[in-house]
C-alpha cells in the first residue's frame, strides 16, 4: 500500500467521521446543519433544536397573538397564500400549521373557503384558543420550525423583542 492510498483511506475516513459535536443519533452520511447543531435524525427524534429568539415567547399564551395585530398581519401575509398556477399550494401554510394542531382537512377547507373576508390564520388561532385555552406562542413556534418556516419564526420573535404580550 503507497503513500498516496494511505492519504486516501484516511481523508475518506475523516469524511465518513461526524462532526465531533454530533449526537449519538447522527449517521456518518447524514447532513450536519451546524446553524442547528443537529442533522435529520436528530431533527425527526427530537423535533427541532430550541430558537432562542422565541425563548422569552414559550410561555406567553397563544391569544395574545390576536391583539397584536401588525404581526398577525406579517403571518397572514406569510402562511394565507393565494393558490398557485394551476390550484397547487405552498408548503408550510396555514393548512399544515391546522393538521399540526390536529385539525381535520375538512375545517381548513372551510376555513380557505371564508377567503378573502375572513384570514385562515385568524381563524385557527381562534379556533385552537378556543379548544385549548392553554396554548402558547411557544407551542405555535415549534409548530412553525418543523414545517420550515424561519420566516415567520423571524416575525413571530418581534412580539418578544417588543416587549408586547406580557401577562
Amino acid at each position: 500500500m503507497g503513500p498516496g492510498r494511505c492519504l486516501l483511506t484516511a481523508l475518506l475516513l475523516l469524511a465518513l467521521a461526524p462532526p465531533p459535536e454530533a449526537s449519538q443519533y447522527c449517521g456518518r452520511l447524514e447532513y450536519w446543519n451546524p446553524d442547528n447543531k443537529c442533522c435529520s435524525s436528530c431533527l425527526q427524534r427530537f423535533g427541532p433544536p430550541p430558537c432562542p429568539e422565541l425563548s422569552s415567547l414559550a410561555s406567553q399564551p397563544l391569544s395574545c397573538l390576536l391583539d397584536e395585530l401588525e404581526v398577525l398581519e406579517e403571518l397572514i401575509v406569510l402562511l394565507d397564500p393565494e393558490p398557485g398556477p394551476g390550484g397547487g399550494m405552498a408548503h408550510g401554510t396555514t393548512r399544515h400549521l391546522a393538521a399540526r394542531y390536529g385539525l381535520p382537512a375538512a375545517w381548513s377547507t372551510f376555513a380557505y373557503s371564508l377567503r378573502p373576508s375572513r384570514s385562515p390564520l385568524r381563524a385557527l388561532i381562534e379556533m385552537v384558543v378556543a379548544r385549548e385555552p392553554s396554548a402558547s406562542l411557544g407551542q405555535l413556534g415549534t409548530h412553525l420550525a418543523q414545517l420550515g418556516r424561519a420566516d415567520a419564526l423571524r416575525v413571530l420573535s418581534k412580539l418578544g423583542s417588543s416587549g408586547v404580550c406580557w401577562a
